[in-house]
């Protein structure tokens, strides 16, 4: 996941905090632990290593959803093309 690709406004140009920004960045991150996760999985054929691919992926799966709430419930929302510049804090 390219972290530059998710620095654009969304076209009502919305101001975001430190700390909305931060829980942005902190489901992206969750998303890339989940791909991250998922393609372990594939990888593996070893019983042990498939059960931890697995723990690995909920895991991620569930602190993703958790921020996903988070963000609504603060009214946070972005698409792909959200970009984070030092200047776009208020």
């Amino acid at each position: 996941m390219n972290r530059l690709a998710i620095v654009e406004y969304l076209s009502n140009k919305i101001k975001y905090t430190e700390d909305q920004i931060e829980l942005i960045k902190a489901i992206e991150e969750a998303k890339g632990e989940m791909e991250k996760a998922a393609h372990y999985f594939e990888q593996v054929s070893t019983p042990e290593l498939v059960d931890y691919a697995i723990y690995m992926e909920q895991a991620a799966k569930s602190r993703f959803i958790y921020l996903l709430k988070e963000a609504k419930d603060k009214g946070i929302r972005v698409d792909n093309s959200f970009k984070h510049y030092e200047e776009d804090i208020v």
